[in-house]
């Protein structure tokens, strides 16, 4: 399946309000995602990308941390669908052996990690076309 590489190019904090704003850019092209997010998950993702740690960890750290604790590997996050208002992810990684894994999550958990890891992030070329005809 086709798919584009993306960069968080923006995010944007609603203050009152509990969702805040992500703008996902495609890396060689000009389609952007908007994606309503909570707030802990705009801190975790802007906190990654400017690179500072918490004085405790956030859930992000937390999932990063164990998995290097079991020696595992983050390889990718997917948005691969949408529907209804809401983006599907699957945070790509594998185990100490070497198993891959997909593992079904929120968007902006998966990008809060591959952020931290510094993994890359893809949509899939359906979720562009859903959300560009809708």
């Amino acid at each position: 399946m086709s798919r584009t590489l993306a960069h968080v190019t923006k995010l944007v904090q609603v203050d009152g309000h509990s969702h805040q704003l992500l703008h996902l850019s495609e890396a060689d092209g000009e389609r952007t995602l908007e994606v309503m997010i909570e707030r802990n998950a705009l801190i975790a993702i802007r906190s990654a990308l400017v690179s500072e740690k918490n004085t405790r960890p956030i859930t992000s750290e937390l999932c990063t941390s164990i998995i290097h604790g079991l020696n595992g590997t983050v390889h990718e996050t997917e948005i691969h669908h949408f529907d209804n208002g809401t983006y599907f992810a699957e945070l790509r990684l594998s185990d100490s052996s070497g198993k891959a894994l997909s593992i079904d999550c929120r968007p902006s958990d998966a990008i809060a990690v591959c952020l931290q890891l510094n993994a890359p992030i893809y949509i899939s070329e359906t979720v562009w076309n859903k959300v560009v005809s809708s």
